[in-house]
């Protein structure tokens, strides 16, 4: 049987019409196979995501909206949205994953930057998110789930729905691109921002999580009014599975990480929000 690497070479293979050579497989991530390839000519970006899937349907909206973001996000090249097999082909990105040694401080300044960016274009028509209250008996939970219709009242704007540090890619110091955009949605601007600042916090930084946000409000030129509340609704949505990330955590070279670890800091957070 086809392990799940080589069927992804094989579905883009066929899919673009020539033959493909693995190059690297990506481990950062759990949701899609993800590889790196050479059609002889350039390097290509292969995503296969399991069965069913339907949110492949909806990335090329988003990638054609990205297009003014230039070399910061990748350039579809193909797509199947078939659900059986429902596979992406991107061009790649400049850059790889954060170096482990990389000040917590340097990647939110330059994640706020980047997410800066992106939030200024229109996500109309993007699919709307969040669409309903987290699940879970979780204090957190049935706080966020009191609240959730004032929380959607934000300004809604073109939302990446994934924005860790392992979704960006970096050369030195230096942010080179975002990845990964398959829930890219029309979601009010707390959602990516309290998504990265959980993750400041998971990289052992509640300090970096604060200097993102005021980096980001100053590029905005205002204040985030509602950041407390996504803050949690963010916390509901991790309580119940932060230990299931170790593996991202890994795949970019944080070894060190442990699922007790991520637990620690997740509840140490929680327990001041």
């Amino acid at each position: 049987m086809a392990t799940a690497q080589e069927h992804a070479l094989r579905s883009a293979s066929a899919l673009l019409g020539r033959e493909l050579r693995l190059l690297k497989v990506f481990t950062a991530g759990q949701h899609a196979t993800t590889l790196l390839v050479s059609d002889g000519e350039d390097e290509l970006v292969v995503r296969s995501f399991p069965a069913g899937d339907g949110t492949v349907a909806k990335e090329p909206e988003a990638l054609r909206r990205l297009r003014s973001l230039g070399e910061l996000v990748p350039r579809l090249v193909a797509h199947r949205p078939d659900l059986n097999d429902p596979l992406v082909i991107t061009t790649r990105v400049s850059g790889s994953t954060p170096d482990p040694t990389l000040p917590a401080s340097t990647i939110a300044r330059e994640m706020a930057r980047a997410l800066s960016r992106i939030h200024d274009l229109d996500g109309a028509g993007l699919p709307p998110a969040p669409t309903r209250p987290p699940a879970g008996d979780s204090p957190i939970a049935h706080r966020v789930r009191t609240g959730f219709s004032q929380l959607l009242e934000g300004e809604r704007v073109l939302s990446h729905g994934d924005f860790w540090c392992g979704n960006a890619l970096w050369s030195g110091t230096h942010l080179t691109g975002v990845v990964d955009w398959t829930h890219a949605s029309h979601a009010p601007r707390g959602r990516d921002l309290s998504w990265c600042r959980q993750d400041l916090v998971l990289l052992s930084s509640p300090d970096a999580a604060a200097e993102f946000l005021d980096e980001y409000e100053s590029l905005l030129g205002r204040r985030i009014t509602d950041i407390h509340a996504w803050d949690l609704h963010a916390a509901a949505s991790a309580i119940d599975r932060v230990e299931t990330w170790l593996p991202n955590y890994h795949g970019i070279g944080l070894t060190e990480m442990t699922a007790e670890l991520l637990r620690h800091r997740l509840d140490e957070w929680n327990a001041k929000l």
